[in-house]
């Protein structure tokens, strides 16, 4: 058995999943302020079933759950550049006052087009590490210049950081940002800030399980509605920071059995809409506000909000009118807690576990999903057949890392297209990987 846990502002759902995927129980309880006593409670109210299942996935957001965010150390690896191009320009004043970070840009760092990496100023690299340590500040960003393609000067910078500052936690953006240098950036320092809050919730949940009796592994929904380890989640939390939405709005996809759904997801606070196509949420095409509202391009699902709090049900009616114009052909799917105040069709005990449970028995039956975009280099076809096998396996080790079971993982799709703007030669290649949660043995 699988179970999910929907952590929210109003209500925390439980969803236990048999072998085939049914809904074997649930539990509705309402929230509390600690993550660990809402989880604790709604286990005791699924009851002894809860013992059976063989993985957990809790799905929250950011936003449901606040915590503090830490101090960020944020190297820049590059040439020079204007002040209106420097290290946290495009963040809004709160995140900037929040975060609170030191900058520093140092000499180095390559291009997207497989041009040699300048030398890093391994100098300033250390007297940087070195500002910070007396700061008390141990969490580090790296991002440098051409990293999709080359990132060996942020490995070379991490390796610096980690001798000056023993146990710093660093981020580098090869790992976790887009190709553009400014938003690859923006993810990585994000990603840095959010590790206390990543480290309290899954502390605390997984403190809630054991105290339960719960042996089974657990992971964390990521913005795609994909799993990911708690182990993985604690070093790349940007990438779950709002998954509540798309795990709802896909598991009531799948339950309608519909192929095209625009999803209109009513939770405590507001109504969000997403689309969904042929199982898969519609994702943003342009860098937006991300995390702490900072501008990011990570590939989110593309949601639409709406502050329901002091909203009249004709604004709401509107919004979602707006909704499906711009998702056309598409059938229209209610879901959350409220759901049914705000007009979802039909009644009954039915339409209420469906619009409750949505997105914790998603979760639930969910898989373990990494990304990896990569630009790679090559004179010809021969070359390019061998790096994207390359990127390929990494993809592969990489979910494998996230928490699928190693027998299980699999290249979900692959894409790769010569990037126009750049000389021949550079192509830009998605990989998606996924495969099943690794399974723990149940109390």
């Amino acid at each position: 058995m699988r179970l999910g846990i929907d952590l929210g502002r109003a209500t925390c759902v439980a969803a236990l999943l048999d072998r085939d995927g049914r809904l074997a129980a649930h539990a509705v309880v309402d929230s509390t302020a600690g993550t660990a006593e809402s989880v604790r409670r709604v286990l005791a109210e699924l009851g002894p079933l809860a013992s059976a299942a063989e993985s957990v996935a809790l799905v929250t957001d950011l936003a449901r759950r606040p915590h503090a965010v830490r101090r960020v150390a944020l190297v820049r690896v590059a040439s020079g550049s204007h002040p209106a191009l420097a290290p946290l320009a495009d963040w809004p004043a709160p995140a900037r006052t929040a975060v609170d970070a030191l900058t520093a840009v140092v000499a180095g760092g390559g291009t997207v087009t497989g041009g040699p990496a300048a030398p890093l100023d391994r100098s300033a690299v250390a007297a940087f590490a070195r500002q910070a340590r007396a700061a008390d500040v141990s969490a580090f960003a790296v991002c440098a210049a051409g990293a999709p393609t080359h990132p060996g000067p942020e490995l070379e910078a991490a390796a610096v950081l980690a001798d000056v500052v023993p146990g710093a936690t660093i981020s580098l953006s090869h790992e976790i940002g887009s190709a553009g240098l400014r938003e690859r950036e923006n993810a990585t320092a994000v990603n840095a800030a959010l590790g206390d809050w990543a480290a309290h919730l899954a502390t605390e949940a997984a403190r809630a399980l054991r105290s339960a009796g719960l042996t089974a592994p657990l992971f964390f929904a990521r913005d795609d509605g994909g799993l990911v380890s708690a182990e993985y989640f604690r070093c790349y939390p940007v990438i779950a920071t709002v998954p509540t939405t798309a795990c709802a709005a896909r598991g009531a996809a799948a339950a309608a059995g519909v192929g095209r759904a625009l999803v209109v997801d009513a939770g405590a606070r507001s109504v969000r809409c997403l689309a969904v196509v042929d199982g898969e949420p519609e994702r943003a095409v342009r860098p937006g506000p991300g995390p702490l509202a900072v501008p990011v391009h990570l590939g989110s699902p593309d949601i639409h909000e709406y502050d329901s709090r002091q909203a009249e049900p004709e604004d709401l009616a509107r919004f979602v009118a707006r909704q499906r114009e711009r998702a056309a052909d598409t059938e229209l799917i209610y879901t959350g807690g409220g759901a049914e105040l705000i007009g979802a069709p039909g009644a009954g005990a039915d339409l209420r576990t469906r619009c409750l449970t949505d997105a914790a028995r998603f979760a639930a039956a969910s898989m373990c999903r990494v990304e990896h975009e990569q630009f790679v280099v090559v004179a010809g076809r021969a070359e390019f057949e061998q790096r994207l096998a390359a990127v390929r396996d990494h993809a592969l080790s990489r979910v494998v890392a996230a928490g699928a079971a190693p027998d299980t993982a699999h290249i979900e799709s692959i894409s790769h297209a010569p990037v126009a703007y750049l000389p021949a030669g550079v192509h830009r290649v998605t990989v998606r990987a996924a495969g099943r949660p690794a399974a723990g043995v149940p109390a």
